[in-house]
């Protein structure tokens, strides 16, 4: 029986329009990362990119567009300075591709459209059936990035290289929520490349039609609706839609299911997607660390594997040395947890917190991160929950809220070190043919060890708590 894939890895598997700009290049992509991650640990970020290490590297693998390269890389370099990046060897790959995918569109499209549909007939996904490229499909472009991988940087440079290629009468970025919008418009305004405008935080409607068509509009996708409703913020898209719009989109997918759809037509109308007028004809680029996920819940797995230039999803992320190891576990059987197993997750998710806190403060841990080339802050124990406040379960005094049963667990404990005592040893002895919650190291680490004396010492390492408090 075939495993079935996951939605993430599917469309990984089916990525046609990256695997034809990296074959345009003569670029065989696996190798073409190895050798860049080399080539950046052994120089750093800023010297492989600036004195040409990046260059040479995958010049040495594709001769026949050698030429071709070093003009992109003198594009990126420019566009680069703009956004004050000195981009780590994903980010460089990510832009080199998304540079040649420029070129070919606005200086050959129908050659690029030719191309892309060839490659798509002669390297078909396997069990994926695709329409043929189209000049709409030529009116997007995705960069599948890691939360924390550089997305905002990436977005700056893309800028950079857009502002030249063709007039536009607006850009936008539209973001998933006006803390993100203020936060997108203070970067941008640190680079001081580009006028910036945060709607609503830095006036009304009326001051969009006065704004110069370089400044970038920054706004959420919840300020935007197909037709204006009272008399609120909310903005129709038809104020957008009168000429050629630059439109960025960061997790623009963010928010209930029922409203994922709603969401994707207002963003293709602003970018004026497949509109009867060319002169109305953006362009929309995404930015996400999920789209695997929401090819599937949007029933755009077609249009995704046709738009993204790069994938540096959380594996690769991961497998570069950067993001957090994980240890999960599913303690509920589909049913509801009982405070007995709460607690006992809780202590144990304690514990494994404790030892790496202290492995990171330790000499050797220390050493070893140096040793490894890694810059690591220290460890931080992040509890997700799905209510803070809760509803009343039997009465407005009895409330079920994961955060405050969080906080009933670190009062008892603080409280009452005795009975934390107790928890832990009940913690520390190994199940009979049970689920044992702790990871492999910290149970060999912790091995022989009494349960008193080791309460304390993490009550006070983690808490600062002493005896007697």
């Amino acid at each position: 029986m075939p495993v079935k894939l996951s939605s993430h890895a599917r469309l990984k598997t089916a990525l046609v329009l990256r695997d034809a700009l990296s074959a345009d290049l003569g670029l065989p992509l696996p190798t073409a990362m190895r050798q860049l991650a080399t080539v950046e640990d052994m120089l750093g970020a800023r010297a492989a990119f600036e004195e040409g290490g990046y260059l040479l590297a995958l010049a040495s693998l594709c001769h026949p567009t050698g030429e071709r390269l070093t003009a992109l890389h003198h594009e990126l370099r420019a566009a680069c300075l703009k956004a004050h990046l000195a981009p780590r060897y994903a980010q460089y790959l990510a832009l080199l591709l998304f540079a040649h995918w420029l070129d070919a569109r606005f200086s050959a499209p129908t050659a690029l459209l030719a191309r892309l549909n060839e490659r798509l007939a002669a390297h078909p996904p396997s069990g994926v059936v695709f329409e043929p490229f189209t000049e709409t499909d030529l009116q997007f472009a995705a960069f599948w990035m890691a939360t924390a991988s550089g997305k905002t940087h990436i977005l700056h440079a893309t800028l950079a290289l857009l502002e030249s290629r063709q007039h536009w009468d607006r850009i936008l970025l539209i973001t998933p929520s006006e803390a993100l919008t203020r936060q997108h418009a203070e970067q941008l305004r640190g680079l001081r490349q580009w006028p910036v405008f945060a709607y609503p935080l830095d006036g009304d409607a009326s001051t969009l039609g006065h704004l110069p068509p370089d400044t970038v509009i920054v706004l959420d996708i919840n300020k935007l609706a197909a037709e204006k409703k009272g008399d609120g913020v909310t903005i129709p898209t038809e104020v957008f839609q009168d000429g050629r719009n630059l439109v960025f989109v960061d997790e623009g997918h963010k928010g209930q299911r029922a409203e994922a759809s709603v969401w994707k037509k207002l963003q293709r109308d602003l970018a004026g997607i497949g509109s009867p007028d060319p002169r109305c004809r953006g362009l929309l680029i995404e930015f996400s660390a999920t789209f695997g996920q929401v090819a599937e819940a949007e029933h755009t797995f077609d249009r995704y594997a046709k738009s993204v230039l790069f994938d540096y999803a959380y594996d690769r992320f991961h497998a570069d040395r950067y993001g957090k190891d994980f240890w999960h576990l599913r303690l509920d059987g589909g049913g509801p947890v009982g405070p007995v197993v709460q607690r006992h997750t809780l202590t144990a998710a304690l514990v494994a917190f404790w030892h790496q806190l202290t492995a990171f403060r330790s000499a050797a841990g220390q050493r070893h991160s140096a040793e490894a080339g890694l810059h690591i802050a220290e460890p931080l124990w992040v509890l997700l929950g799905l209510s803070v406040i809760g509803g009343s379960a039997r009465s407005d005094l009895e409330q079920t809220s994961d955060v405050v049963e969080v906080l009933r667990f670190l009062d008892a404990i603080l409280r009452q070190p005795a009975d934390w005592a107790a928890w832990l040893g009940e913690g520390l002895a190994v199940p009979a043919g049970g689920t044992d919650l702790l990871p492999p190291e910290v149970r060999t680490a912790l091995c022989g060890q009494a349960a008193e004396p080791l309460a304390g010492r993490i009550l006070a390492e983690v808490f600062g708590w002493r005896a007697g408090d």
